[in-house]
């Protein structure tokens, strides 16, 4: 009984994370996305599929979810670039992040809410010129 209880506080936490995460990049207007080019700060964190994942760019989209650009970590050991679309933004619902790096995404976006900017620019800044 008093595990559930621990865990229901845990997951409460991870919960106002990214909410206040949502909250602040919908307060910044239309400079809803921070991203870095050279892997400046990176959160690593795993999905539901237990892929390790390097998250480097971190946005609200239009519908007001939290969305990431990220890369997998450790190829090359068992896990290849197939298993992320790093072409994209992608919504953290559906690649399923775990709660647990919810903190580390409002850290990132807190740290970096200067380094904001609109959805255009940060496209220019986390794809390939080549695509």
């Amino acid at each position: 009984m008093e595990s559930q209880k621990f865990i229901n506080q845990a997951n409460e936490v991870y919960q106002n994370a990214l909410n206040a995460t949502i909250e602040l990049l919908k307060q910044n207007g239309g400079k809803r996305y921070i991203a870095f080019p050279d892997f400046d700060d990176e959160i690593s964190t795993f999905t539901e599929n237990d892929v390790p994942i390097g998250i480097w760019g971190v946005g609200l989209n239009d519908d007001d979810h939290i969305c990431v650009q990220a890369v997998v970590n450790n190829i090359g050991y068992g896990y290849t670039g197939d298993e992320f679309p790093q072409e994209e933004w992608v919504d953290i619902t559906e690649i399923g992040i775990y709660p647990t790096s919810y903190p580390d995404l409002y850290r990132f976006v807190v740290e970096h809410l200067d380094s904001a900017i609109d959805k255009e620019a940060a496209d220019k800044v986390t794809m390939d010129e080549d695509d």
